[in-house]
């Protein structure tokens, strides 16, 4: 049994990539912080919130009391996963595509949206979430609630632990106009 030599390990290690992920403390906070910051909204309303990993894999999927299963479950992940898959926020795949009203890009979003089998949303709600380096940690999807609040509740979630690390979200801020 003998080792590779030197130039052949260092070839070894720099075809691997390490990467990082949200643990399941940060994403469960996370999740709480969301449903928590539903008491700022003008009307109380029920949602669903998912944090994903940065593969995409659910780390936490909360659903509040009075919420319906089935919809929003799967819109708040759809929403989160739009973010992994397209490296950005899902209120900027709905403006990329949908915002000029130019029937080719909206066509081209609904195509998206059916190749990915539902796992794309060009709907508001989903908050991209990075390390301090720009790398992706992960995402967290919000359902039940108007786009701009599920976003602002998934953006709220986030900010309660961006102080026990250093995190960054797309988008930066949030747009809510329905806040007490």
């Amino acid at each position: 049994h003998s080792h590779p030599p030197q130039s052949q390990t260092k070839l070894m290690t720099s075809i691997l990539q390490s990467s990082q992920s949200l643990t399941l403390s940060a994403a469960d906070a996370m999740a709480d912080a969301a449903i928590a910051a539903v008491s700022d909204l003008r009307t109380h309303k029920p949602m669903c919130v998912t944090v994903l990993d940065a593969a995409g894999g659910i780390i936490v999927q909360k659903r509040m009391d009075g919420c319906p299963d089935g919809a929003y479950r799967q819109f708040s992940y759809a929403k989160a996963r739009t973010c992994i898959h397209l490296q950005s926020s899902s209120r900027t795949f709905r403006e990329k595509y949908t915002g000029s009203g130019e029937a080719a890009k909206f066509t081209q979003a609904a195509s998206m949206v059916s190749i990915m089998g539902g796992d794309l949303v060009p709907v508001a709600g989903g908050v991209l979430i990075r390390s301090g380096d720009g790398a992706t940690v992960g995402a967290i999807g919000v359902s039940g609630a108007a786009a701009d609040e599920d976003e602002y509740l998934a953006w709220k979630g986030v900010q309660a632990v961006k102080a026990r690390g250093d995190l960054a979200t797309v988008p930066e801020s949030h747009c809510c106009k329905t806040l007490k």
